[in-house]
């Protein structure tokens, strides 16, 4: 070998060991360990186009594959199940409005609206006092407890002989559910990792798509068959058959929540396991569960990602396509049958594009850019409905294109999960005050702006002008939260890699140098006529410096 290429060789070496044994900023006492950008695949093709559709059939660790789908049997299995009955119980009043009820109970006034209005204000009194209740204690024995009282108190509706009563049952229904969504939202992204979080977020949040769809055929088929039998209308019927599917919910609750990955005591766990979930965690960077205190939720109250997600989260109550059976009973050419039935049409779409979209999500890490696509299906369907002179078959497709938009919770949430991804209780305390506001919204915006009295044009109130006017600038805003979070990690030296995952910046540099090395090694040993002795040996002795280099402790 020349001198030259002596040179050559000691100068890569020198540049090389300078990079891996440069300091490492110890933010937050994380280590990521992601590429700044995407690394090679190279698992098997039919592995990864299986992984393309769902994480565990791609992966190649047949530990993790197994931790993954017991994960999936526990976690989101049982939260979608979860969510499901609650999305049907919560929803039926709607169905039992057009299908009986509002002539037993002479409801000729608001008391559609009223129904909501209590049920969210129950959710808004209990919201956060029981999000910091999980703080203190374990939600495997919290949220099924209070799955039990909703149950119960489902059971009670069909005793009520006035509407008043049905008020009370419906606030009591809201506050024993308001705690259901945020634990499960901070539960999901507490398990799974970045590349495998959007499409169990949005399959866990679509799953109210699946409840209303159930619960308009459940209704249509309980208002044929069972209308009436042994002196029972349908509509008490359906409140009857709901509280039958949520106890033995409500009772798997206790063996199938895990937890969290620091404290989990789940049956279905191996110890390997255990021990797998918190060094995923480590490995991502996210931090584990902290004491809550007084001083805490302080910080939380003053820190901006709440409030700027919280908005966007909220607005969407406006959304005026809910009103599509309002609108078919208005036209009087459809049976009770087909009025609950055709509305679901919505509802199927959105739960189809919500794992279309977690599935774009986690492959690109696109989040807040398919939130924006899903805002626009939302707009422009309420946009339609807002000019309203349009004929049917526009009418139609205005109700049913923010089903294409349905999914925008769950990618909100997937995508404010990652921005938190410094503080456990703040994803956790995050769900709970977005619930809050939005139930706060909905206690009173539909009263006024879409009163039943207008009901299906709310002409008077320009009811969908108003959701038009509200989201249009409320949409507008993600992009500036996304540059907000760019700004905020700079200043602390960080930076997002190819997973949204904040590395300090030097980090950043060092992998991506270190990533590159093997093809600057072929290259370097091409150029050698395949003398690479030197570069071998200068190689091993790299790899001796970044192997016994002092990493940062890591605390999950």
């Amino acid at each position: 070998m020349s001198d030259h290429d002596s040179k050559s060789v000691d100068i890569e070496m020198e540049k090389t060991v300078e990079v891996v044994s440069g300091e490492v900023s110890d933010y937050e006492k994380k280590e990521p360990v992601d590429y700044s950008h995407k690394p090679v695949d190279n698992r098997p093709l039919h592995k990864r186009i299986l992984g393309y559709f769902w994480d565990s059939a791609g992966s190649e660790d047949p530990l993790e594959r197994a931790f993954i789908n017991r994960l999936d049997a526990g976690v989101l299995i049982y939260s979608t199940l979860s969510y499901f009955v609650k999305s049907v119980d919560q929803s039926s009043i709607y169905n039992a409005y057009v299908s009986g009820m509002q002539k037993d109970l002479q409801l000729y006034g608001n008391e559609y609206n009223l129904f909501g209005t209590f049920f969210n204000v129950g959710s808004i009194s209990m919201a956060i006092p029981m999000q910091m209740v999980t703080f203190k204690f374990r939600p495997s024995l919290v949220v099924p407890t209070c799955e039990l009282f909703w149950t119960l108190f489902t059971f009670m509706i069909p005793l009520c002989k006035t509407v008043k009563a049905v008020y009370a049952f419906r606030f009591l229904i809201g506050a024993s559910q308001a705690i259901c969504y945020p634990v499960f939202a901070m539960m999901i992204s507490s398990w799974y990792k970045p590349s495998e979080m959007a499409k169990r977020m949005l399959i866990y949040d679509g799953s109210w798509a699946i409840a209303s769809i159930c619960s308009g055929y459940i209704m249509a088929g309980i208002y044929a068959t069972m209308d009436g039998l042994d002196g029972v209308p349908a509509w008490k019927w359906m409140f009857l058959i709901n509280g039958i599917m949520s106890f033995p919910v409500a009772i798997l609750g206790f063996f199938a929540i895990p937890d969290f990955p620091n404290n989990t005591r789940a049956l279905y766990l191996t110890p390997a396991m255990k021990e797998l979930a918190i060094k995923r965690m480590e490995e991502i960077g996210r931090v584990g569960r902290q004491k809550m205190t007084l001083k805490r939720l302080y910080k939380f109250l003053l820190d901006w990602r709440l409030y700027a997600f919280s908005f966007p989260y909220a607005v969407f109550v406006l959304n005026g396509s809910g009103y599509m059976n309002l609108w078919l009973q208005d036209l009087g050419t459809y049976s009770t049958e087909m009025i609950n039935i055709l509305p679901t049409i919505t509802n199927v779409i959105g739960f189809v594009m919500a794992y279309v979209y977690g599935v774009i999500s986690d492959m690109y890490y696109c989040r807040w850019q398919l939130f924006l696509v899903a805002c626009l299906f939302t707009i422009v369907g309420n946009l339609m409905l807002a000019i309203w002179d349009i004929g049917f078959s526009a009418k139609f497709a205005a109700y049913i294109l923010p089903g294409f938009g349905t999914p925008y919770w769950g990618l909100l949430m997937s995508w404010a999960e990652d921005v938190m991804y410094d503080d456990a209780e703040l994803r956790g305390f995050f769900p709970a005050f977005a619930n809050a506001f939005y139930y706060a919204m909905g206690a009173w915006i539909p009263n006024v702006v879409f009163p039943t009295e207008d009901a299906p044009a709310f002409k008077p109130t320009h009811g969908y002008w108003v959701a038009f006017a509200v989201m249009v600038p409320i949409t507008a805003t993600i992009p500036m939260i996304y540059f907000a979070q760019k700004i905020q990690l700079k200043r602390r030296g960080l930076k997002l890699n190819y997973y949204n995952i904040p590395v300090p910046i030097e980090f950043y540099s060092q992998l991506r140098y270190t990533l590159d090395l093997d093809s600057a090694t072929k290259n370097l040993q091409s150029e050698l006529n395949g003398e690479s002795l030197e570069v071998e040996q200068g190689i091993e002795s790299m790899q001796a410096v970044f192997e016994t280099k002092e990493k940062p402790n890591l605390h999950y």
